[in-house]
């Protein structure tokens, strides 16, 4: 008996393996896939899993860690910086939903208590299917994808009244016992989650100073089962109470490595709970009525878009916003799913309707990437521009990993990425990046770029990428989680070199250099440009370089709005010294101290400002001394009084171009 289920786990995990592949190929979410491979093997198909009480049982304990995982990546102070858009955009959204599904269902004669249920139902989308699109498009950040995260948070908290009300919506005693009971329930369990917070930091801190990683496993594991349990007990769901312990667990200052001891769990299991989802999905609901469902399933998709869309344009967002993020919305959530089971136990939606909810449920979340795709083109003409800046990067030839030395790591090879990359390569800064985006690294690699397909927040990833070699580490992608742990890692396995992270927030600017970011560059329209310029500063590269650099950024936007660089201060000099400044030069043409010494050009003598390194070519010079003849192209480090700065220059740059500095 249990030779025969584990066989028949094995081979759900072997076609989840294979559907995932395809669907990739097809440039498909997973999630899809799970759910189709769940009605391929369910019992309205093949028939393939005999043990669907075992798949079931496991599938809901997918659920638990898959809210965990949500609840991990929902800290309190994300909530503060979305306020806005969790509290009136997401109260616009869960609350208009209920309200028109209530209003129409009356309408059809439907009893309130259903109503209600199934506008809870419809209220919530799919946080896995329109988060995952969006990390893997780049876009979480985007105007758009931060109104999709914002709703989803919204709506992830709205399950908890929602759990505690519907027992309430159920027949029982009159209402005043079931009211009675959720009350005490919903007393007890805020007594839990305050007991729990206040405990949370002092066991974490406990584990965590034994240093050892099967103790921390244990303890996650403990934690979220244990608040499982307690929830449960009470009435509501396991689902629940795993999701309150990623919340508590979110703001501690071990949140990163949480998430990802927590990862593989949650990415085996989850894919369980959506084959359990296809599972229930019955052809035959099609086809006993294809009208029915074809009209609810426009209705679903419809209605929500349009209400996202009000609520988005509440929050004051232009047309193409509102109408990406109402079509990356539009589908049910798999906390439905969960709601679902507790509906059924309160008996409010009868056999035809759950089979015709469940369909549409699923064709919801399968039709996501089409709607997706269908927002995208549609916000193209809304907003009448362009695909974009065009990028006029050259291919680099960095070379094997191996190979390189003394050069830059550039981890995600989005716009912020390749704008780095394209900066370092016109200095001849030999740099390797990597990325987590399969059809990007084979095709820019076809290009001859030097990028490699891996997942930097593992430690033998970054050995590959020859970290302990390196100079620089450029985190270039937008999630703050994975750049944490990036950060972290690349500091125990090489303390020395300089971590440069980009920040979605500027709250999160502490939290990265407490990771092991030495400069963190919030994101903002000036954020590629300042990257590069700290990347090429990093190598000496003079500011009239720089500039060109920068101007050539500008051009390639169309934006005149990006900020120019700031002045040198890799040294930060005058910490240290007041008065005394430091800026990094190129000899130009025509210069005044061209083809002269130090002594005879008389740098020292004329402006107080001192030549403390030259660089030629590649390679540093070894001693500065009066005798040494500058040649064009040298790059020259200055050091003296700031105000006297300028008169160096002076003596560095032809004279025609003193008047419009870089």
């Amino acid at each position: 008996m249990l030779e025969q289920a584990l066989q028949e786990l094995a081979q759900l995990f072997a076609l989840c393996v294979g559907v995932a592949v395809t669907f990739h190929r097809l440039k498909l979410p997973p999630i899809v896939g799970f759910l189709v491979a769940g009605v391929l093997v369910g019992p309205n198909a093949v028939g393939l899993v005999h043990h669907e009480e075992m798949v079931r049982e496991l599938a809901e304990v997918g659920i638990v860690v898959l809210l965990f995982a949500v609840g991990l990546e929902v800290p309190l102070g994300q909530i503060a910086r979305l306020k806005r858009t969790i509290l009136l955009g997401g109260g616009v959204q869960v609350v208009g939903t209920v309200a028109v599904t209530v209003a129409v269902l009356l309408a059809l004669g439907t009893p309130w208590e259903s109503a209600v249920f199934l506008g809870f139902l419809l209220s919530l989308s799919s946080t896995a299917a329109s988060t995952k699109i969006l990390v893997d498009k780049g876009e979480l950040s985007a105007p758009h994808g931060r109104i999709v995260l914002g709703i989803n948070i919204s709506q992830d908290l709205a399950v908890v009244p929602m759990i505690l009300l519907i027992p309430l919506l159920g027949p029982g005693d009159g209402g005043g016992g079931s009211i009675a009971k959720s009350l005490t329930n919903l007393a007890i369990l805020c007594g839990v989650v305050v007991l729990a917070r206040l405990l949370v930091r002092p066991l974490l801190t406990l584990v965590v100073r034994t240093r050892n990683r099967e103790l921390f496993v244990l303890f996650l594991a403990t934690w979220c089962l244990s608040l499982a349990v307690v929830t449960a007990h009470l009435g509501l769901s396991l689902a629940l109470g795993a999701f309150l312990a990623g919340i508590l667990l979110a703001d501690s200052d071990h949140h990163s490595q949480a998430a990802a001891e927590s990862e593989p769990f949650r990415d085996a299991f989850a894919s369980l709970f959506f084959v359990s989802i296809g599972m229930l999905f019955d052809w035959r609901a099609i086809a006993e009525a294809p009208g029915t469902v074809a009209l609810c399933l426009g209705a679903v998709v419809v209605g929500k878009a349009v209400v996202v869309m009000l609520a988005a344009w509440q929050l004051g967002q232009p047309a193409w916003v509102r109408l990406r993020a109402a079509l990356t919305l539009a589908q049910i959530g798999e906390f439905s799913f969960v709601l679902v089971q507790l509906g059924k136990q309160s008996k409010l939606l009868e056999g035809q309707a759950e089979k015709v909810f469940l369909v549409v449920a699923v064709l919801s979340i399968a039709i996501t990437p089409l709607l997706y795709a269908i927002g995208a083109k549609l916000a193209v003409r809304a907003r009448k521009q362009g695909d974009g800046p065009a990028h006029a990067e050259q291919p680099g030839e960095g070379g094997h990993c191996l190979a390189l030395r003394d050069h830059a790591i550039i981890v995600g090879y989005g716009p912020t990425g390749r704008t780095v990359a394209a900066g370092l390569q016109a200095a001849g800064v030999p740099f390797v990046i990597a990325e987590m985006n399969a059809n990007t690294v084979k095709n820019e690699k076809a290009a001859g770029v030097p990028i490699v397909l891996a997942d930097c927040t593992r430690a033998t990833a970054l050995e590959g990428l020859g970290i302990g070699r390196a100079r620089l580490l450029v985190l270039a992608v937008n999630d703050s989680s994975a750049t944490s742990r990036t950060a972290q890692m690349a500091k125990q396995l090489a303390p020395d070199i300089h971590v440069l992270a980009r920040a979605v927030y500027t709250a999160e600017i502490d939290g990265l250099k407490a990771a092991g970011a030495h400069e963190v560059v919030p994101q903002e329209l000036e954020a590629s440009v300042e990257m590069l310029v700290r990347s090429l500063r990093r190598f000496l590269i003079g500011d009239d370089e720089i500039g060109r650099q920068v101007r050539a950024v500008r051009q390639r936007s169309g934006s005149g709005r990006v900020a120019p660089h700031a002045p040198g201060d890799a040294a930060n000099v005058a910490d240290f010294l007041p008065g005394i400044g430091f800026a990094v030069w190129r000899v130009q043409a025509g210069a005044a101290c061209l083809g002269r010494t130090l002594a005879d050009a008389g740098v020292r003598r004329r402006t107080d400002c001192s030549v403390v390194a030259v660089r030629r070519g590649q390679h540093n010079l070894g001693a500065i001394t009066p005798d040494l003849v500058l040649e064009v192209g040298d790059t020259v480090v200055v050091i003296g009084p700031q105000a006297r700065l300028v008169d160096a220059e002076a003596m560095f740059a032809q004279p025609a171009a003193l008047g419009g500095g870089a």
